[in-house]
């Protein structure tokens, strides 16, 4: 799919992209969502972003977590207090910060893990819908959006994600088949 170029396609785009995600978790047996990842045949499949993510819940909690950091974000931007999506110590090397994430979750449940998902899913749509069109397509409009869109931030953490985990959930599937 094309990058939105629109308020009305963009929250089109973070709906289709949620919607497709849980549809395929549905798909999913009690197994598939509970076994452990293995990408080892093709660690290509997996792909740098996802390398910490060893389960469903993992995976859930990963994209929970990055739409956690656009809430923090945008509220900054709301407050006054405009600062860069990722937090200082985090910046030169976000893949730490992934690590970190997921293994602050380690005792979170899968439910769980769906839930907040859920959640912060309806907060990115909320959060969308507040900016004007000009607010979301204008690069920097936004000091600390430097020379990209809001709209880009949106899709950087529901519709990208979503499509990438998709694939690996179709993936883990098959191996699990295998």
């Amino acid at each position: 799919m094309a990058n939105p170029t629109t308020k009305q396609e963009l929250l089109a785009s973070m709906t289709d992209g949620y919607a497709k995600l849980c549809e395929q978790i549905a798909k999913m047996s009690e197994e598939e969502k509970t076994r452990s990842f293995d990408f080892a045949a093709d660690p290509k499949k997996c792909g740098v972003r996802w390398q910490y993510d060893r389960c469903l819940r993992d995976l859930l909690i990963h994209l929970h977590e990055w739409q956690v950091l656009m809430c923090d974000f945008v509220q900054n931007i709301r407050d006054g207090h405009p600062r860069d999506y990722l937090p200082d110590e985090y910046r030169r090397n976000y893949h730490e910060m992934d690590k970190m994430l997921v293994e602050k979750h380690q005792d979170t449940a899968l439910d769980d893990a769906i839930g907040r998902l859920q959640q912060t899913q309806e907060e990115m749509l909320s959060l969308a819908e507040s900016f004007t069109e000009e607010e979301l397509f204008t690069k920097g409009y936004y000091k600390n959006t430097y020379t990209t869109t809001m709209a880009a931030y949106f899709v950087s953490v529901t519709t990208s994600p979503y499509g990438q985990a998709l694939k690996l959930l179709k993936t883990h599937q098959k191996n699990c088949r295998k």
